[in-house]
């Protein structure tokens, strides 16, 4: 299994650093080939402990954290690895991933998205100018892909797609006014998974809450999610999903003068990623203050759920569940 790894903004270091450093604990053997096009001397400098990790500085015509995928896994193939596996630079390995290794190299590992609804990825099929051949949920989630050589011609469709006109012009509105099923490159792999041309591609989706932790919103992780989790264990892989990354979050905002931006720094400080990431605060060699709890809330609310990252911030998710902060 070759990693691969992409990334190109000096603000999401600490996500990658936090994912290489969960690899080499729970993966160490696994090579790791990084792409990072302007790379700063010093992140080259910390890199070197990582003998598995070989890095590359060569710009590709896109850039940002997505729309590089098929790019990134068609040249992981190139190289001669018969399995890549593309890892989002917000994702933390948190057990073992020998279940991704086990799944037939026919199938497509992706990961379930925690707002999918039926028949999504077969809705998006009609804009992307496609033909649906079956029924499959989505949008699929992209923070995982694990492709082999029978996925080339597949990889180059995707990447296909992601040059198109139509797609180039939605990526340069703001989000949310985007066409909802051209919002980035999840929904055009779902629309070629849907498609009548690879219907018959075996999708092997990762669970939302039991193999991977999609941490997108307090109300993306429910209390029966957390409750699985307190009995059964955390998942193997979590996912800081959202625009606010958690070392990116609110520094000490007032809950009277800035109640959203505190709210934020709540749902941040109690979410597993950090409590996860926290296990690395040594390593890092950089500023980590967002590591630490600073709000009354997440003091409180950590000390009642006994540091039990199922049960930290159970209290908003249970609140969004019922149909609060929408």
């Amino acid at each position: 299994m070759l990693v691969c790894l992409y990334e190109d903004r000096p603000n999401q270091v600490a996500g990658l650093k936090i994912l290489l450093l969960s690899l080499d604990r729970y993966c160490p053997d696994w090579p790791i080939r990084l792409r990072f096009p302007g790379i700063a001397d010093s992140f080259r400098t910390w890199l070197k402990r990582f003998s598995q990790v070989s890095l590359s500085e060569e710009r590709l015509p896109l850039s940002g954290s997505y729309n590089v995928k098929p790019a990134v896994l068609l040249d992981g193939l190139a190289t001669g690895a018969k399995s890549c596996l593309w890892l989002d630079t917000d994702v933390s390995v948190n057990g073992n991933l020998d279940f991704i290794v086990s799944v037939p190299p026919g199938a497509i590992v992706v990961t379930q998205d925690p707002w999918e609804y039926p028949d999504g990825s077969t809705h998006r099929c009609a804009t992307w100018g496609l033909k649906a051949g079956r029924s499959l949920p989505g949008a699929l989630n992209t923070a995982v892909v694990r492709v082999t050589l029978h996925h080339e011609r597949l990889l180059r469709a995707w990447q296909s797609l992601l040059q198109t006109e139509q797609y180039l012009h939605e990526q340069t509105k703001p989000a949310v006014q985007r066409n909802q099923h051209m919002l980035g490159d999840q929904d055009a792999i779902s629309a070629l998974l849907a498609s009548q041309e690879f219907f018959s591609i075996p999708v092997r989706r990762l669970i939302h809450s039991t193999e991977i932790l999609q941490h997108h919103g307090a109300g993306a992780y429910g209390p029966v999610q957390r409750w699985f989790n307190l009995l059964h264990g955390m998942p193997p892989l979590i996912h800081a999903m959202g625009t606010v990354k958690p070392w990116k979050m609110p520094d000490r905002p007032s809950p009277l003068h800035s109640p959203r931006d505190y709210y934020e720094r709540t749902y941040l400080e109690l979410s597993p990623y950090v409590h996860a990431a926290r296990q690395f605060r040594a390593s890092l060699d950089e500023e980590v203050g967002w590591l630490d709890i600073h709000t009354m809330y997440g003091m409180a609310g950590t000390l009642l759920a006994f540091n039990r990252p199922a049960l930290k911030g159970i209290m908003q998710a249970a609140l969004h569940r019922a149909g609060f902060f929408r």
